[in-house]
């Protein structure tokens, strides 16, 4: 069973996030070492200072792997970047916090920034990374996330069904200027056995920026409402999707 944006969704106040049990968490830090940069706008000054091509790999990876950090929180996801030469295939880690359950959940992300669409083989090599998680994120409460660019295809999305690990898979579109826009979210079974049932999806739209066109966004919903939404809303009404 794969749970994705193709409902109605009826009453959709904005409800608050939950409150969360004092507990301690594994830290999302990668390393002790001070990495160049931090955000999409260190790495742009860092880029800049040292010539690295626009049209580099390294340089459109980064710059997706930024904008998908800051497009996930809109989503409760709280996260690190760990994207770097022995990132084991980790491009972020951290939590993702759901109204369900008095603790969050553990993730570990995967960006991919191509044009072209993704094949069965993404979410094969998004299981892959789970033998190589840093301590804190092993075992088998953990979550594999997958972002592209790019809508799911059919053989996705039973890839993504078939998983034997809890996968979410999250298209985020570039919107220029840092900005991101999330346009499909579904998962396998295994993220509802985790606790994830009564998470449904809606839609509602982008605040406006100058020059651009208002946007639907696809939104994450609990029990039919809004919860914790990082930006306000430009309408409270329920969209179709």
């Amino acid at each position: 069973m794969i749970r994705q944006q193709h409902r109605l969704l009826r009453s959709v106040p904005p409800i608050a996030a939950p409150k969360l049990k004092t507990k301690s968490y594994p830290s999302t830090r990668a390393s002790s070492a001070s990495p160049p940069h931090n955000s999409l706008q260190t790495f742009l000054a860092h880029a800049r200072s040292t010539n690295l091509p626009p049209t580099s790999t390294v340089y459109i990876g980064t710059c997706y792997e930024y904008l998908c950090l800051a497009t996930l929180r809109r989503l409760s996801f709280t996260l690190t970047r760990s994207g770097g030469r022995s990132d084991r295939g980790i491009d972020l880690l951290g939590h993702w916090t759901i109204p369900s359950l008095p603790f969050p959940l553990r993730v570990l992300v995967q960006c991919k920034a191509l044009k072209a669409k993704t094949s069965p083989e993404t979410v094969r090599e998004l299981e892959g990374i789970f033998a190589g998680a840093p301590i804190g994120w092993r075992g088998e409460n953990v979550i594999g996330v997958l972002c592209a660019k790019r809508e799911a295809t059919k053989g996705v999305r039973e890839a993504v069904r078939r998983s034997a690990v809890p996968v979410i898979w999250i298209m985020i579109e570039d919107l220029g200027q840092g900005r991101g826009n999330v346009r499909q979210i579904l998962w396998n079974q295994r993220v509802n056995q985790l606790g994830a049932e009564g998470v449904g999806v809606g839609a509602r739209y982008l605040p406006e920026a100058e020059g651009q066109k208002v946007k639907q966004e696809v939104v994450l919903t609990w029990k039919g409402e809004f919860w914790n939404p990082d930006e306000p809303s430009k309408t409270d009404d329920p969209l179709p999707l």
